[in-house]
């Protein structure tokens, strides 16, 4: 993504409704099929950080993305945990997380599968991966260009693409159902604006803003309940396989089991030393 997209998305992502609805999506999944929070939080590619802010104030959450500018639009939003990473080489020990989030992120990748694989690595077994992609081809417009993805979803391709991971897909759905058509026609209409593409961000009145902010609520409430046949969006409940029995302990070594990894490739080292300082450490 282009800088001035972060900073579009930082200025916007508290309050604009499509991110506040996001978020509350995401929360209200994880509460659904999470009654028990007990285990460290993961937000692959955490951009400009709003989701990871709300995390942190549930229990210890760690932010990971790659690009520098979003990860200093997040450190102002408060002393949070982040690193700087790729999501193919997530510099983590394995099932170091309980719940990790990858809010529409699997579109930047060229190739989504290695991110895949080590997000399922990270989880705890039994653990979720809750996600976010944006849906149908035939949506692509110059929102998709401005953001810099590779492609959008069907369910089917979606799920496939998790099912090779490994994980059991809970749930399956499309979201933004009953927007579809004033977005789409949105988006169709982009193509006829001159000049070089950029997130559709429609600036909208407050009182706009907070009726949609409570359609979207209303519809997160239906999905809980049902998967949606349509929408603008998927999400996706993962979840990785529990044993079936408790693994046996191969070292009686005593120490500090850190969540960070720093040798693995693609990470700033500095930021890895000092998440794994913080209090995401194991005692």
């Amino acid at each position: 993504m282009h800088l001035q997209e972060y900073l579009r998305m930082y200025q916007r992502e508290g309050d604009y409704w499509w991110f506040v609805a996001r978020r509350r999506l995401a929360r209200a999944l994880m509460q659904a099929y999470v009654p028990s929070l007990t285990g460290r939080l993961l937000d692959a590619g955490c951009g400009t950080g709003a989701l990871l802010h709300e995390l942190s104030q549930l229990g210890c959450a760690v932010g990971v993305d790659i690009e520098p500018a979003a990860l200093r639009l997040t450190r102002q939003r408060g002393a949070l945990t982040v690193v700087q990473a790729r999501l193919e080489a997530l510099p983590f020990v394995s099932e170091a997380f309980q719940v990790t989030f990858a809010l529409d992120v699997l579109e930047h990748l060229p190739d989504e599968r290695p991110a895949l694989r080590e997000l399922y690595r990270v989880l705890q077994p039994g653990g979720y991966l809750i996600l976010s992609a944006p849906a149908y081809r035939w949506l692509w417009s110059k929102h998709d260009l401005a953001l810099a993805h590779y492609r959008r979803y069907t369910a089917r391709a979606l799920r496939t693409r998790l099912s090779e991971a490994g994980f059991q897909v809970r749930k399956l759905s499309y979201s933004l159902t009953f927007l579809l058509p004033l977005i789409a026609l949105a988006r169709w209409l982009d193509w006829l604006r001159p000049g070089a593409p950029a997130a559709t961000v429609v600036p909208v009145p407050r009182w706009l803003n907070d009726a949609l902010v409570r359609l979207q609520d209303w519809e997160s409430r239906l999905m809980t309940r049902l998967n949606l046949p349509f929408g603008v969006s998927l999400v996706a409940v993962c979840q990785k396989p529990a044993p079936l029995s408790p693994p046996v302990a191969l070292s009686d070594s005593v120490g500090e089991a850190k969540v960070c990894s720093p040798s693995r490739e693609g990470t700033n080292a500095d930021e890895v030393q000092s998440c794994a300082r913080c209090a995401c450490a194991i005692d």
